[in-house]
């Protein structure tokens, strides 16, 4: 892979953390405010979001190491968000 598809690849991961993280946050936003119940559905959903991108990546021929470092950069900007937000 050349240093140019590296830095896209990169790029694309990032976005790839962004994107379910804010949804995530707008999901405990909208049960804070509504207050409801419900919880599992939304978020049993963003789990298999999240297993199918994993196997798509791996599909994709993105290494272990890269997908875990992705993973715990996810959850470490989600609990940030998280902290600072609420």
């Amino acid at each position: 892979m050349e240093k140019n598809d590296k830095g896209i690849l990169y790029i694309n991961l990032v976005i790839g953390i962004l994107g379910p993280n804010l949804i995530v946050l707008g999901i405990l936003k909208y049960f804070e405010a509504v207050g409801g119940t419900g919880y599992l559905t939304p978020f049993l959903g963003f789990a298999i979001t999240m297993i199918y991108l994993n196997y798509l990546e791996r599909r994709a021929g993105i290494s272990k190491k890269i997908i875990w470092t992705k993973s715990i950069i996810s959850i470490v900007t989600l609990l940030a968000f998280y902290y600072f937000l609420f």
